[in-house]
């Protein structure tokens, strides 16, 4: 396997995620599991909800104080 051009890697991604949100149930799931699942494939140290947050949607994201 040669893994392929990042547009494939990135449709293969969005039709593995848009599989798994049909299960979900709820519309409004689809983007938070999306972004959650796009941000355990981040090289970001932490693994955690708010470093993948602030990294996957940082216009949405406001840390704790």
């Amino acid at each position: 396997m040669d893994g392929g051009s990042s547009e494939g890697s990135e449709a293969r991604f969005a039709a593995y995620v848009e599989a798994l949100g049909t299960v979900l149930g709820h519309a409004d799931r689809q983007q938070p599991m999306h972004d959650y699942c796009l941000g355990l494939l981040m090289p970001i140290e932490r693994k955690s909800v708010e470093p993948m947050a602030a990294v996957t949607a940082p216009c949405a994201f406001s840390p704790r104080a």
